[in-house]
C-alpha cells in the first residue's frame, strides 16, 4: 500500500473513531496463490520479508486515516463510477526505494485500469478528500525489505481477470497490518454502472 497524506474532507467535522482506508484491486484466490509464488521467488532470489499471501493487492487510491462517520461518502463516491472490466496482464518485476521494495506490474497499462484510478481519483477529490499528488503507478507489493533488486524485470505472464474493486480497512497488530475488505463494486460490462455487493471478500 502507498503512504501519502490523510483525506481530509474540508467541511466536515473529525469524529474521535477513525480508520486507515484505501480502494484497491483484491485478485482472486488463484490469482493470489499466483502472485504469492512470484513473490517467493523473488524473495529466494533477493532476501526480504515476503507479503502475506491475504494482503496482496493493487492500490488504487490511499486514503490515510479517515473518521468513520466518512465511510458512507466513500461508498457513495464508489457506487457513481462507471467503469470497465479489464484483464491486467503482469510481465515485469522491479524494486524501489532502493530496492527494498519489489514489486509486480505491466509494460502495458489497459486503459480500462487508468480510466478507472483517474475516476476514481476525480471524483474523491471533488469530494473533498487530498489524495497523493504523484502520478498513478500500478504495482502490486510482493517483498519488503529486500537485499537487492531482481537481476531481470521481465517475468512470465501472470493474466489478472479483474471484475471488481474494493474499499478496504488496514487494521494494527503486534504481528503486523492486516486488511479488511470493506465493500466491493462490481465493474460492468461495456462501462456499466457498477452494481455493489456486501461481503467481506
Amino acid at each position: 500500500m502507498n503512504e501519502g497524506s490523510s483525506a481530509a474532507p474540508r467541511s466536515a467535522s473529525m469524529p474521535a473513531e477513525r480508520m486507515r482506508v484505501f480502494f484497491a484491486l483484491w485478485p482472486d484466490a488463484a490469482t493470489a496463490a499466483a502472485l504469492h509464488a512470484r513473490g517467493r521467488t523473488l524473495r529466494a532470489e533477493c532476501g526480504g520479508r515476503l507479503m502475506r499471501r491475504e494482503t496482496v493487492h493493487m492500490t488504487l487510491a490511499f486514503l490515510g486515516d479517515v473518521p468513520a462517520s466518512w465511510l458512507a461518502v466513500l461508498e457513495e463516491v464508489a457506487g457513481a463510477l462507471h467503469a470497465e472490466r479489464f484483464v491486467l496482464e503482469l510481465d515485469r518485476v522491479g524494486g524501489w526505494h532502493g530496492h527494498r521494495v519489489l514489486w509486480a506490474g505491466c509494460e502495458t497499462v489497459p486503459a480500462a485500469l487508468q480510466a478507472l484510478a483517474a475516476e476514481l481519483g476525480a471524483r474523491l477529490h471533488a469530494a473533498g478528500f487530498e489524495l497523493e499528488a504523484r502520478a498513478f503507478n500500478p504495482h502490486v507489493t510482493l517483498v519488503r525489505n529486500a537485499l537487492r533488486s531482481p537481476r531481470q524485470a521481465e517475468t512470465p505472464l501472470l493474466r489478472w481477470p479483474v471484475a471488481s474493486f474494493v474499499l478496504v480497512a488496514s487494521e494494527r497488530s503486534a504481528d503486523g497490518a492486516h486488511y479488511r475488505v470493506l465493500e466491493r463494486w462490481s465493474l460492468g460490462e461495456g462501462g456499466a454502472a457498477p452494481v455493489r455487493s456486501r461481503g467481506p471478500n
